[in-house]
C-alpha cells in the first residue's frame, strides 16, 4: 500500500486530528475515518438493503437510500483520494439485501472504483446476510484484522496489543438547550484504546446504550467533527 509524506496530511475541512496508537488519523464529518499514511479510510454499518428488506416486510420507507449511500461513498474515497477501504462490519442489512435491485448499484459503484482495496470485517448483519458476492471483490476477513497498529472489529473491545477500530454501536449524544429542547448527533465515542465510529449509513439510527463509561464524544454536525459531553 503506497504511503504519503507528512506534508500530504493537511486535514480534511471540519474534521478532528487524533493521533491513536502513534498514527494521526482524522474524524470525518462524513462520519468515516482517514487515516492518511496508508491512504486507507474506515466507516462502519453501512447496511445496504436495509430499506428494501423493510419494504419486502410490506413497511412503507424511503427509497434511494443504497444509491445515496454509494452516492456519498464515493464522494468521500474520490475526495480522499483514498487507496483501500475498509468496512467495519455490516455493508449489507439482511438477506433480502442479496437481490439485483440492491446489487446492481453496488456493481456499479464498484467498477467506478476498480483500483480500490475493499476489506469487509464480518459485522453480525453480515453473518445472516450472507458475504457479498465475489464479484464485487471484497477482502473478507473476520475480527480482529490487524492492520498496523489498529484491530479492524465490527464489535467494540478492547486489546492489549492493538488499538481498536469499531462499530455495530451507531453512537450518538444528545445535546440539550436552554428552552430543554434536545438534539440527537452521530458522534465518534473515543475510549481507552478503543474508537467506535458512528454508523456511515442513511437510514441506520442511533443509539445512546451501551457507550463506554467515561468515554470521550466527537459529535457530528453543521458539516464538522467537534467535541460534545460524554454520554
Amino acid at each position: 500500500m503506497t504511503s504519503i509524506s507528512e506534508d500530504d496530511l493537511d486535514p480534511p475541512k471540519g474534521s478532528l486530528a487524533p493521533t491513536l496508537s502513534g498514527e494521526r488519523v482524522w474524524l470525518l464529518p462524513e462520519r468515516a475515518l482517514w487515516w492518511p499514511a496508508t491512504r486507507t479510510v474506515f466507516v462502519a454499518d453501512v447496511h445496504l438493503g436495509k430499506a428494501a428488506s423493510y419494504r419486502a416486510l410490506g413497511q412503507p420507507v424511503p427509497s434511494g437510500t443504497t444509491r445515496d449511500n454509494l452516492d456519498r461513498l464515493s464522494a468521500l474515497v474520490d475526495g480522499l483520494a483514498a487507496a483501500r477501504l475498509v468496512v467495519l462490519g455490516d455493508l449489507l442489512h439482511a438477506a433480502a439485501a442479496q437481490q439485483a435491485q440492491v446489487l446492481d448499484p453496488v456493481h456499479r459503484w464498484r467498477e467506478r472504483h476498480a483500483a480500490l482495496v475493499c476489506v469487509l470485517i464480518r459485522g453480525n448483519h453480515d453473518s445472516r446476510a450472507g458475504d457479498p458476492p465475489p464479484s464485487l471483490r471484497f477482502a473478507i476477513e473476520d475480527e480482529p484484522w490487524r492492520i498496523g497498529p489498529f484491530a479492524a472489529c465490527h464489535h467494540p473491545r478492547r486489546m492489549t496489543d492493538a488499538y481498536v477500530l469499531a462499530g455495530h454501536l451507531h453512537p450518538a449524544v444528545t445535546l440539550r438547550g436552554r428552552a430543554h429542547e434536545r438534539q440527537r448527533l452521530p458522534c465518534f465515542c473515543e475510549s481507552d484504546g478503543l474508537l467506535i465510529l458512528p454508523a456511515f449509513g442513511a437510514f441506520t439510527g442511533t443509539t445512546l446504550e451501551g457507550l463506554p463509561a467515561g468515554a470521550r464524544c466527537h459529535a457530528v454536525g453543521g458539516g464538522a467533527v467537534w467535541a460534545a459531553p460524554s454520554p
